[in-house]
């Protein structure tokens, strides 16, 4: 196994490989490694899905396998990466902007002496870029120390296409176990979540810009216009107790990839926009032109959307085939 200048620490959720991971390693691509990437893996039973992403990316794995490995715990994951990563003197590191990665990242970067750069949605000349202050600037970050830590926002960059060359190699390693001060005994799914959103093809989702509770139904009808369609929300939102938190999309709510998504009233802080930016088409409704969610947006509509939604629920409904 040839040693790698850069490392991707690959998520698995309800022991399947995220999509997320897969987008680090067009990541990797962008920022121009000089060797292909090393997929670093951690679990009880995944040599499996380690084999998987060997196949589909033609990169090497490296499974650090032990039982308790079995549930994410950063302090027993940092442990058991540092068997592998102290050794090297100049490397990068990926992670996706998950719950677990901006967990997991500056307990690396601080063991490694590394550079620790959080949030990145874009390359720029030399430098990772990531958004600031809701998403109203972007902020250009160029590391200095031969060990970086990264992590991508999700939806940032396309998965990666399956390779047509052979499969990586995979490695396994029986991971020591040593006795930290917390153990995470297991993990059960929330009750405030549901497959609508992660299933639906068309989301439309309300912010705080709704103006008020009632005008949630707008949002409603407007989804039930189209097929496999679901209603979203922005924090905001669900904080003033508009929506339910399992419609939350964004980093701490739901990451979702449909094929339209319909922003109505969201000013678009990057929080909400990275959990949905892997939308094949996006539609933001705004009265404020200034609104980040523009940026992002394939089309913008700057209008008021108590008046703009009915317009546009009638003539999609002329439009579309009846159901």
């Amino acid at each position: 196994m040839e040693t790698p200048d850069l490392y991707i620490i690959a998520e698995l959720r309800k022991g399947c490989i995220t999509q997320e991971t897969y987008e680090l390693l067009s990541f990797a691509h962008v920022i121009g490694r000089k060797r292909k990437p090393v997929f670093l893996m951690l679990g009880k039973k995944v040599e499996e899905q380690a084999r998987k992403i060997s196949q589909r990316t033609g990169c090497d794995s490296l499974v650090l396998m032990a039982e308790h490995l079995e549930h994410y715990n950063a302090l027993s994951y940092a442990h058991a990466l540092m068997e592998i990563l102290q050794k090297e003197s100049s490397a990068w590191v990926c992670l996706p902007h998950t719950s677990m990665g901006y967990d997991l990242a500056p307990r690396l970067a601080v063991l490694l002496k590394a550079a620790c750069i959080t949030g990145v949605e874009s390359v720029g000349d030399g430098s990772l870029d990531r958004p600031i202050h809701s998403g109203r600037f972007i902020e250009e970050i160029v590391p200095k120390t031969p060990r970086v830590v990264v992590t991508v926002l999700p939806g940032a960059f396309r998965p990666c296409e399956e390779t047509s060359g052979p499969a990586g190699a995979v490695r396994v390693i029986e991971a020591a176990f040593t006795e930290l001060p917390s153990q995470t005994l297991g993990t059960d799914e929330s009750i405030h979540r549901d497959s609508a959103l992660k299933d639906a093809e068309v989301i439309v989702s309300g912010g705080r810009g709704l103006g008020k509770k009632e005008n949630i139904s707008l949002i409603k009808e407007l989804a039930a216009v189209f097929p496999r369609s679901a209603v979203g929300a922005s924090r905001s939102a669900c904080d003033l107790g508009w929506f339910e938190h399992k419609q939350q999309v964004g980093t701490t709510g739901q990451t979702v990839s449909p094929r339209l998504y319909i922003a109505c009233g969201i000013s678009g802080a990057f929080q909400h926009v990275s959990g949905m930016r892997g939308a094949q088409t996006i539609v933001a409704i705004n009265t404020d032109i200034r609104a980040p969610i523009f940026q992002v947006a394939h089309y913008c509509i700057v209008e008021d959307l108590t008046t703009f939604i009915p317009l546009l629920i009638e003539a999609t409904n002329r439009t579309l085939p009846s159901r």
